[in-house]
């Protein structure tokens, strides 16, 4: 009789399906934080090559804080100091970035109406109202009437904080100019990681202009997203990082950089 008892089964706290459900899941991967980029460790974090391994979009920055970082159809681009764009090499380092594998099969819609860099983040805002709690990434593309951003010379050691960097960064205006926006959105919890709210980056069509977008303006864009529920942090392996204060509250200091120089 014994021998015809069926033994109980004690469920999996996590349940089998939801394995693999947590690595099919979008992913943003992220190079060092943001409080150490802001305290001055430029140094690499990762290569290009290994960055980009599961990944094809996203900003972020290179190694001595070298340009603003593009990376568009898996393809890596450094927006200079002096008004180019360049592609890098897969043996280059990233110091700060957030990338992902972005998902092109995703509803395009129209954004109408970008005056101004504060108008797209009001568009966006019915995309990300529901949860802020997780990450996002968009693609806007379009015909800009202005765009104005922003790169930085390269830094070499002992270096500044990036505080110091953005005095003197360089500024530039175009107008009428095709081309995307990519940006990503990160929740408010991460401040000292990454930024909350939006980082804005931008690269023309034919790949001739770039950089960290201060200001916009469109009549109309074509705008898809994607909503991120994984994080994947890979942290800096030198002395500089493991020596930082990163718990000091940068945030006034970080609100300063992301805007114009005064």
């Amino acid at each position: 009789m014994n021998s015809q008892r069926k033994s109980k089964k004690l469920l999996p706290l996590i349940p089998q399906q939801s394995k693999g459900e947590i690595f099919m899941l979008k992913t943003l991967i992220q190079a060092s934080t943001l409080n150490a980029l802001m305290l001055g460790n430029f140094d690499k974090t990762v290569s290009v090559r290994d960055f980009l391994h599961h990944a094809d979009t996203g900003i972020g920055t290179y190694t001595g804080l070298d340009g603003e970082a593009i990376f568009e159809d898996g393809v890596a681009y450094k927006a200079t100091a002096d008004g180019k764009v360049v592609t890098m090499k897969p043996e280059d380092g990233v110091a700060f970035g957030t990338v992902m594998k972005f998902d092109e099969k995703v509803p395009e819609v129209t954004l109408n109406g970008i005056n101004d860099i504060e108008a797209l983040k009001k568009a966006l805002e019915p995309y990300v109202k529901d949860n802020k709690n997780v990450f996002y990434m968009i693609k806007a593309k379009g015909v800009f009437k202005t765009m104005h951003v922003r790169s930085c010379f390269p830094c070499e050691k002992p270096y500044p904080t990036l505080s110091e960097v953005a005095k003197n960064q360089r500024e530039f205006h175009f107008e009428n100019t095709y081309g995307s926006v990519i940006a990503v959105y990160c929740p408010a919890y991460v401040n000292g990681i990454n930024l909350p709210g939006w980082h804005f980056h931008y690269l023309s069509g034919d790949k001739t202009q770039g950089g960290h977008i201060l200001g916009l303006s469109a009549d109309s864009l074509n705008m898809k997203i994607n909503k991120i529920e994984r994080f994947d942090l890979t942290l800096p392996q030198n002395s500089e990082f493991a020596e930082r204060n990163l718990c000091e509250d940068l945030s006034a200091k970080t609100a300063a950089v992301e805007g114009a120089k005064k």
